[in-house]
């Protein structure tokens, strides 16, 4: 029996059990993990936990450290181990955040119309409901709290005749009014495959992708894919390929000759920092240079931020910075909004979009939890007199949705949430239908109901959280805001500065070259030193 393990989502669940369990009795001496263990696990305390890399979040950071000294008159003990230098700064954001008792607001998700449905199907397949009883019982919870009068009957009139648009298909026909007042479903074979499919969790999907005239290339997820239009290029098994069609779960792609293309997220990206987490870096940042500053970490990153200060600057609170730099490989754009990678991604496209409407370019973008670069072999077309224009927060999301694949993203996002509803049968005695059998038959729903009764509330739900929760339009809104109020700081560099240099290594990682990675960082980690 070994003294240390490892657990993570996808282990068998006997071992992950055993894992667990393992660590109650303590026969375990260390547990290597992922966020697998932060939720849901009961187990006695440990005696410290060691965080490698930054915790991304106030609330995530406080919840790790509280697996150890969980007893009474015991003080939690946790170690953060960066793995890059400007994790420092993260440490001490993390740290004056919890000095100062704050901590992140979650985001609830309101007005889902498909945990209504599958609700009310399920009171209907128990001993029936009264409409008026259910809707004022339902006002009483947050998610519904705004919830009208005639959205409720929508809800009715779908679980009963399936809408305005699948009123021909009895399948949809669930539920039935009853003389006594109650609705009630009343077919065997739609209460049982109800009773089958119930539950709200649905999982992360990857895509294939090959090539249109034949051959595998590799897997996508489904969450990068979703927001690229036909004719982008994105980099896979270090080629650059592509896109021609979504089909169902395939991306059918070509070779492109394209010389810039994005670098694919994958969903250990899906992690970034938080809002409030943001907030207290930006203050850390903005005050790392002042005289006779004490916090250790900083004082740590001292040499570094002062070469920044020194080849380029260190944006204040109240600042934006901005900076371009011209190498062998082109022209690069690197922008510090430090407001997590989520934001970075849609931001980035969103920038890409607006330079493109100034000239004509093609862009390789990637991004971090501090900023993103676009690059180019053009001229980036950025001065001092259109820089506000670029940045401004005037139709923004207008230009996000042109930016991005907005109609492909709230159809896979609708796959969801037609599971959930019960449009879609997941489970059938003996069978399970596949992710591409899912998507097929939503997606030839989510295209009727686009067609021909746009204002079902099961499409509005998948436009608005692809909006809301995957796209971030809240905190996208609120970023653009805060720079609309700050002083845009353009700053022409020479060579890469210590802020734009990990993400200069982000990009690196998917691009093909005969020359090892670790090399090829050495390489321009000397040129930045010149």
């Amino acid at each position: 029996m070994g003294q240390i393990a490892i657990h993570h989502g996808s282990i068998d669940k006997v071992q992950r059990n055993w894992i667990e369990e393992a660590i109650s009795q303590g026969l375990l001496r260390a547990v290597v993990c992922t966020s697998s263990l932060d939720l849901g696990v009961d187990f006695k305390p440990v005696d410290c936990v060691i965080q490698i890399g930054s915790a991304k979040g106030i609330a995530r950071f406080m919840q790790r450290a509280g697996r150890s000294g969980h007893s009474p008159f015991e003080t939690s003990k946790m170690y953060a181990v960066p793995t890059h230098s400007l994790q420092l700064i993260e440490v001490a954001a993390v740290k004056e955040a919890v000095k100062q008792h704050e901590i992140e607001a979650r985001q609830p998700y309101v007005l889902t119309y498909d945990i209504l449905v599958q609700f009310l199907v399920t009171l209907a397949v128990g001993e029936g409901f009264k409409p008026e009883e259910t809707y004022a019982f339902i006002k009483q919870i947050h998610a519904f709290h705004y919830l009208t009068k005639e959205e409720f009957d929508w809800c009715i009139h779908f679980i009963t005749q399936g809408g305005n648009t699948l009123k021909s298909y009895e399948e949809f026909h669930k539920v039935v009014l009853e003389e006594d007042g109650f609705y009630r479903v009343k077919s065997r074979r739609i209460a049982m495959n109800h009773r089958m499919n119930i539950g709200v969790i649905v999982s992360e999907v990857m895509l294939f992708v090959k090539f249109f005239s034949g051959g595998y290339l590799g897997m996508v997820e489904e969450n990068f894919i979703s927001k690229l239009n036909k004719g982008d290029a994105f980099v896979l098994g270090g080629k650059v390929v592509e896109i021609q069609q979504i089909k169902d779960m395939t991306v059918l792609v070509k070779r492109s000759k394209k010389k810039k293309a994005i670098t694919p997220s994958w969903m250990g990206g899906r992690l970034p920092l938080t809002s409030g987490l943001t907030h207290f870096l930006r203050l850390k940042l903005s005050d790392a240079l002042t005289p006779n500053n004490r916090e250790q970490e900083l004082k740590f990153l001292y040499p570094l931020l002062k070469r920044q200060e020194t080849n380029s600057h260190i944006p204040r609170h109240d600042e934006f910075l901005i900076e371009m730099i011209e190498t062998k490989e082109g022209f690069h754009l690197f922008v510090y909004p430090f407001e997590g990678r989520l934001v970075h991604e849609i931001m980035a496209s969103l920038i890409a979009y607006r330079i493109s409407q100034i000239k004509k370019l093609t862009f390789t973008i990637a991004m971090n939890d501090y900023g993103f670069e676009l690059l180019s072999d053009q001229e980036i077309p950025l001065t001092e007199e259109n820089m506000n224009a670029v940045f401004s927060k005037e139709n923004l999301i207008k230009d996000v949705t042109a930016s991005i694949n907005a109609s492909e993203m709230a159809s896979r996002k609708f796959r969801d949430i037609a599971v959930v509803a019960g449009l879609v049968i997941q489970t059938q005695p003996g069978k399970r239908k596949t992710n591409k059998s899912l998507q097929s038959s939503s997606g030839l729903l989510f295209r009727v109901l686009n067609d021909y009764e746009p204002s079902n509330l099961l499409l509005k739900q998948a436009y608005n959280e692809v909006f809301d929760y995957e796209l971030e339009k809240v905190r996208l809104q609120a970023a653009f805001q805060r720079i609309s109020k700050s002083k845009i700081i353009l700053k022409k560099a020479s060579n890469f500065t210590p802020l734009s240099f990990p993400l200069k290594v982000d990009s690196l990682r998917g691009t093909m070259s005969n020359e090892d990675l670790s090399k090829r960082i050495v390489r321009i980690q000397k040129q930045a030193l010149k």
